[in-house]
């Protein structure tokens, strides 16, 4: 899965995606961790040109809050179907990813990209009522896969990566959306380096409707 990352440098953000970048310094930088439920930077098509806005990450229902979409429940799913004509890209400088341990704390790690410095992943968008304001809001969620060898020995989920070459492609405002494009990271190109945590940093539950307004 993914559920925590960090955003980045805005400038090479900027840069890795052709936009011009004038959020707040809030959302990038060194250790400035992503969590489900906040509003983060996201690269998508609106009035027709290539834009990076503000969205809230997770689709929230009275049971859960949706911010990762499967990548094998993109067609069968009613609700993701209904998503995929609006493609979006989630920029990061890498993924924070929490090891499943019986007992102790959990083994805390940043996953990145060998080679590049901004990464993209592949996500869905779309308006979503807040449910606490009752406000409409343009939200989104990072569609993940099965994981390559490396990633499965800390989860059994992992975020789609995509190519740089391939970042119009998917955010082409198409009918027919290019699943083709999501393929899962070859374990040569994934970087997992361990971080140092204290005892009481654990990875914290999904966010719930108190992140919402």
């Amino acid at each position: 899965m993914c559920g925590r990352y960090e955003a980045g440098q805005k400038q090479k953000i900027a840069e890795a995606f052709h936009v011009s970048v004038t959020l707040e310094d809030h959302y990038f930088g060194a250790n400035v961790e992503c969590a489900p439920g906040s509003i983060q930077p996201v690269i998508c098509i609106k009035d027709g040109e290539r834009q990076i806005v503000e969205m809230r990450w997770g689709f929230k229902f009275p049971d859960r809050l949706a911010f990762n979409a499967r990548s094998d429940k993109l067609i069968s799913s009613p609700f993701w179907k209904e998503r995929l004509t609006q493609r979006c890209i989630v920029p990061a400088s890498s993924m924070l990813e929490w090891k499943k341990t019986s007992a102790g704390p959990k083994p805390k790690y940043r996953l990145s990209v060998k080679g590049r410095q901004v990464i993209g992943m592949a996500g869905l968008w779309g308006p979503w009522k807040n449910p606490k304001t009752g406000q409409w809001e343009d939200t989104f969620a990072v569609i993940t896969d099965d994981p390559n060898t490396k990633m499965s020995e800390i989860h059994d989920r992992q975020a789609i990566i995509l190519e740089p070459r391939d970042y119009a492609e998917w955010l082409n405002e198409s009918e027919r959306p290019p699943l083709h494009l999501l393929r899962i990271l070859q374990d040569d190109d994934l970087v997992i380096d361990p971080i140092q945590v204290e005892t009481v940093d654990e990875k914290p539950e999904p966010p719930q409707l108190g992140l919402f307004g």
